[in-house]
Formats: structure tokens, sequence, C-alpha cells
């Protein structure tokens, strides 16, 4: 039987089979090819919407750097102008709110206080100019069509818009410099193509502990008259009076040799009237000065004793000087010392109907009859020198009235005049009793009806004598060079974390 060999045909089918499963592989592979491309260029748009937003955290991170520098140069300016405030009342005539170490320290601190705030507020603002920009998108590569932008903030974990920031809340600001430390989150958005994605970052911002160093000073060139912190019974009453000349002294004060306090004696017909005149002629305060006088009546009166005006001089007498007891109702706006005691069996009524403040100071007083009406009046019993038995003695009637203050120290004073000064004194309206004692479980409270209550209201304890001093009226002076404490330079202290 023969077979058959003719194989015509069936290598084209093999052929086509063979194209057929190539083509097959092939669009496979294709497809896979195609795929893997469209999953790179997501990829990449998304690796580049990353790549933007990572832009704008690092433009809006340098950006606040760069203005926390500006801001911190700014509150620095503004630091020093405060403190040449307090340079300026040092070389003033009128020192009442910086001659004490702690006036001077009290308005360092509010300077101090004062910056941090205008520190904080001004980060705000910074703050409040970017959240204006919420929404508002920054090309960063042109090529990619990519951009970023802010889309929300959050000051202190508490989310805040352009709105509510315009004001700058003191609540807030208040909030910044008692934390002494500022965090702000912002969610910044990149987007290329279409495809966004979003960056969390979060800026950290401390305020400084102070904006002063008291390491480095302002050094005030010239010597001040400032109030003195130790201020003591012996700077009012002298063991050795002064023997130099009112004239003398007030040559040596505008020449800037004369060491403060300024003290003078005035002997023959000199006038007090005319040395206050030359006094405050030369652009000095007569507050400064201590005239000691040999005769009231020739050396402080006019033509007569009405209306005495010391402008607030200091006046010593002896207590011999019958005309300054006869007048002290005359006094106006001055400091009359009297050393040694006043003592007098009538009455000593009207002190300070002028409604100009004066301040009486004495060793001793014994009066037989009244005290009545004492209005605008300091009236000091500082005691003698050694012991406890000085009096402080009124026979009749003893009225403290508006404005006026009877002061004591009780250490010098005899315990029965203690006694019954608590029991008779009459003070009213805005009258008080100051008094001092170096012994702090000794005190002085007023007996009778509703004691408690009126001694909490009319009786004041002085914390040391300076004060006690000060409190009544009689400040006293002393020649010194005044440190003020410089500006701090702070760093920035500024950080950033991102969240991907």
């Amino acid at each position: 039987m023969k077979s058959l060999k003719n194989e015509k045909g069936y290598a084209l089918v093999v052929v086509l089979l063979l194209v057929v499963l190539v083509l097959g592989i092939s669009a496979t592979f294709m497809s896979g090819t195609l795929n893997n491309a469209k999953q790179e260029k997501a990829v990449d748009i998304s690796n580049q919407s990353v790549a933007a937003a990572e832009m704008g955290v690092l433009y809006y991170s340098t950006d606040f750097e760069r203005a926390l520098d500006l801001i911190k140069q700014e509150v620095l300016n503004q630091t020093r102008l405060e403190l040449d405030l307090i340079v300026a009342c040092l070389q003033s005539s009128n020192k009442d709110a910086c001659d004490t170490s702690a006036e001077r320290k009290n308005w360092e601190q509010n300077i101090d206080l004062k910056m941090k705030r205008l520190y904080a507020e001004k980060i705000l603002i910074k703050i409040n100019e970017l959240i204006k920009l919420n929404g508002t998108p920054t090309e960063s590569f042109a090529s990619t069509k990519s951009s970023y932008a802010p889309k929300s903030w959050s000051l202190m974990n508490v989310p805040y818009t352009s709105s509510e920031l315009q004001s700058v809340s003191s609540v807030l600001v208040d909030r910044i410099v008692s934390e002494r430390k500022l965090e702000v989150k912002v969610e910044v958005e990149g987007t290329s193509v279409s495809s966004p994605k979003k960056l969390n970052s979060r800026f950290s911002i401390k305020i400084p502990a102070t904006f002063l160093n008291p390491g480095e000073v302002y050094n005030v060139d010239q010597e001040i008259i400032a109030g003195k912190e130790d201020a003591s019974y012996q700077d009012i009453f002298k063991t050795a009076p002064p023997t130099q000349s009112c004239e003398t002294l007030l040559t040596n004060v505008i020449a800037g040799t004369a060491i403060a306090p300024y003290e003078c004696k005035m002997t023959g017909d000199e006038k007090l009237a005319a040395f206050i005149a030359k006094v405050t002629a030369a652009g000095k305060n007569p507050v400064d000065f201590w005239v000691h006088v040999d005769d009231f009546q020739k050396n402080v009166c006019t033509s007569n004793c009405n209306s005495l005006d010391f402008l607030g001089a200091n006046v010593v007498v002896k207590a011999t000087d019958t005309g300054a007891s006869n007048n002290m109702n005359n006094l106006v706006n001055g400091n009359l010392v009297i050393s040694g005691t006043l003592t007098n069996e009538q009455n000593m009524n009207n002190l300070g109907k002028n409604m100009s403040k004066q301040t009486i100071v004495l060793k001793e007083l014994n009066i037989g009859g009244n005290i009545k009406n004492l209005y605008y009046t300091n009236l000091m019993v500082l005691g003698n020198a050694a012991g406890n038995d000085s009096r402080l003695y009124v026979g009749g009637q003893f009225q403290i009235d508006n404005y006026s203050h009877l002061c004591m120290d009780i250490d010098k004073i005899r315990q029965a005049d203690l006694d019954r000064l608590a029991s008779t004194i009459e003070v009213t309206n805005s009258g008080r009793i100051i008094y001092y004692s170096a012994d702090p479980s000794k005190t002085f409270k007023l007996t009778g009806l509703n004691a408690d209550s009126r001694t909490s209201v009319f009786v004041k304890r002085a914390p040391n004598y300076a004060e006690f001093l000060n409190n009544c009226g009689i400040s006293i002076k002393s020649t010194q060079t005044v440190p003020i404490s410089s500006p701090v330079v702070m760093d920035t202290d500024f950080d950033f974390e991102v969240d991907y």
C-alpha cells in the first residue's frame, strides 16, 4: 500500500500558528509595558506634587525665619528706645519716676513685658500675612505645571483664619508670652498637573526669657541725684549741721562738683525765697536742697510770714526758734524740720488749709491744747536719737483729716503716749497713721469702738525706714551713678518639622 508523502499546506499552518503565538506574547509584553509607563508617570506626578509641597514648606519656613530676624531687630531697637526713656528720666530735673532702684527695676520689668508682647504681636501679624495667601497657588516648576499653596493654619493647636487674626487677639498674645512659645501648624498642598499632595508642617518659635541683659548695662555718663534707699534717722537730724554757705553750695552744684544731699547754712540777712529763685533759675530742683537757718523769721519770712512757699525745699530750724512753730500754719509746699521738741500749751489748728502739701518733722511733740483740722499735712515725730521715751503727747483733741498723715517711729516713743494716742486720736476721710518699727512683732493699733476695722483702714506699717520717710513726704537724695540693663542679643530659636 502506498503512503501519502504530499505535505503541501502544513508549513503555512505552522507558520501562521507561530505568528499568532508571537503576536500574542508581544501584545502581552506591550500591555505590561504600557501599564508600567502609566504607573511610572503617575508616580512621577505624585513625586512632583510632593516635591512641590516640600518646596512650599521650604519657602514658608525660610520666609518665616527671615521675618523673625527682622522682627527681632525691630524689637531690639524699640527696647533701646524704651530704656533711653529711663536714662532721660535720670538726667532730668524731675526724677520722681526713677530715683530708686525699685522704681527703675519695675520700669525695666514693664519694658521687658512690653517687648515680649510686641515680639508676639509682630509674629502674629506676619502669620496673618501668610494666611491671606491661603489657596493662592505659587508655581514651583513651570515646566511640570507644579505649584504649592497653604491650605489651613492653626496656632497653639487652635485653628485660625485671617479674619480672626486681623485685630491680633490680646488673649492669644498673653498666652504666647505666658507659655514663652508659639507653635504654628500649616498644611501645604503641592500640585503637579491635577494630582494634589498635602504636607503638614509645624513651626516652633520660642519667646526669650528676657529682652534685657542684667550683665550688660548702659552707663549713665553723668552722676544723678536719686533717692537714698538706706535713708536713716541721721539723714534727717545731723549730729553736726553744715557749715557751707548756700551760695557756695549752689555754685558747686551748677559746676557739678557737689555731692547730694545738698545741705547748706543760711545766716545773716539771706532770704530763702531768693535762694530758691536762684536754684530754679539754674534748672535745679529745690526738693534736693536742705537749708539750715539761724532765724526763721529773718531768713524765711519776707514782709510777713503768710503763705511761705518753699517749692519743696527742706528747711531745718532749731527747736528754740519760736518763729517756725508760730507760723507752721502758713507753710506751702515745703518740709519744715524742727531739730528738737515742739512744745506749746495752746492749740495747733488749721494746718494745711491752703490745699498744698507740707511736711513738719519733729523729734518730740508736746501740745497741751488741740490739734484739729489737719489737712494736706504730714506730721512726723521721729523721737530722739537714743532711748524709747520721746514724747508724742496731745492734751486735747487730735484729728487727722483729709490728705494728712501722722508718721511716727514707735520704737522711740514712750509707751504711755502711744497708748493714749491709740484711744484718743480721730482719723477720718483720707487721713492715715503711718508707723515704723525695727521689731517685726511690735505694732500700733487703735483701741475703742470698731478698733480692728478702723486700724485696718487708717493705720499702715512701713516696711523699712527709707520707705517710711518717703511715704511721709521726706525724700533723702544721694549722688549715684545708675546702671541700666541693655537689650540682650537673642537667638530667634526657630525650628520646623514636616509630617509626610
